[in-house]
């Protein structure tokens, strides 16, 4: 299966290993390279670069950006930020800590209920990675009190949920400028998930670049419809699992999901595009 999985989380955020057992399984299904594209952070891609290097495996350093609009939860991805930017890791840093206030509240949503959880489980669960639902499901899930990661998002803490909790995050419009900013290239995630497809030019307008038409939870008739879309807009069209490494779901096996070559080329060549564009 050679290719490219473009949209992979590590221990950074949310995911379950750490860039080198990424790399391994990677290397076992036979991928070319991948993304990192941690939620909300970028603590993790000094490493990840570092360690690619070392191993002579092609890794792009990358984000996913969780953003709001109109109660519509629409994430974007950014490949090749320079993630070193004061101002961009100012950002970030409000981001965690929102992330933070958001789990020590569902928690509390969670015990009000009647589940034995605590705060402090979730986050030495998270480790030094950016805590998120994953882990609180995921920690339901280990000790019994649900029958499966998916079921405690379903029941509990997805949205409309009992325990939800909404979260501060970015305008769509905002997150892909910063992408931009940072000289990166902001990339729609899931689109089938958000079904925001209306704001599509839109994104466009304010500087989008590509859309992940291959994923996991898409269909494909997803597929059909946002190659069709990425056709008229002119946007570069990638792919990935969506990997996190939790034993549970379609998006706990690195690979099922991945682009050719061609894409790859064709994100190295907007990179030098966006290196030599003057700054916003």
């Amino acid at each position: 299966m050679p290719g490219f999985d473009m949209h992979i989380h590590t221990k950074a955020s949310d995911g379950t290993f750490d860039i080198q057992e990424i790399i391994r399984l990677a290397q076992e299904v036979n991928l070319d390279g991948i993304a990192i594209t941690d939620h909300d952070t970028v603590e993790g891609l000094d490493r990840a670069v570092e360690v690619g290097q070392k191993l002579n495996f092609p890794i792009i350093p990358g984000i996913e950006l969780s953003t709001d609009y109109q109660n519509t939860e629409i994430h974007i991805l950014g490949y090749f930020i320079d993630f070193h930017l004061p101002w961009f890791r100012k950002k970030m840093n409000q981001l965690q800590k929102a992330r933070i206030d958001r789990i020590i509240k569902m928690v509390d949503k969670l015990t009000e209920l009647g589940y034995d959880i605590t705060g402090s489980e979730v986050f030495a669960l998270a480790g030094a990675g950016s805590v998120g639902r994953p882990h609180l499901a995921y920690l339901l899930y280990k000790k019994g009190q649900v029958a499966s990661v998916q079921e405690a998002f379903q029941k509990l803490i997805g949205r409309g949920c009992p325990a939800h909790i909404p979260r501060f995050k970015l305008e769509p419009t905002e997150a892909v400028q910063m992408i931009k900013k940072a000289g990166g290239i902001p990339v729609l995630a899931h689109p089938g998930l958000s079904k925001a497809d209306h704001l599509i030019q839109s994104l466009c307008h304010a500087g989008l670049l590509g859309i992940e038409v291959y994923h996991p939870d898409h269909k494909l008739s997803d597929e059909s419809r946002y190659l069709k879309l990425a056709q008229r807009y002119g946007l570069i069209i990638t792919g990935g699992s969506d990997f996190h490494g939790i034993p549970d779901g379609k998006r706990s096996i690195l690979g099922s999901k991945y682009v050719g070559s061609a894409i790859w080329d064709e994100l190295l060549l907007l990179k030098e595009e966006q290196n030599s564009a003057p700054s916003l």
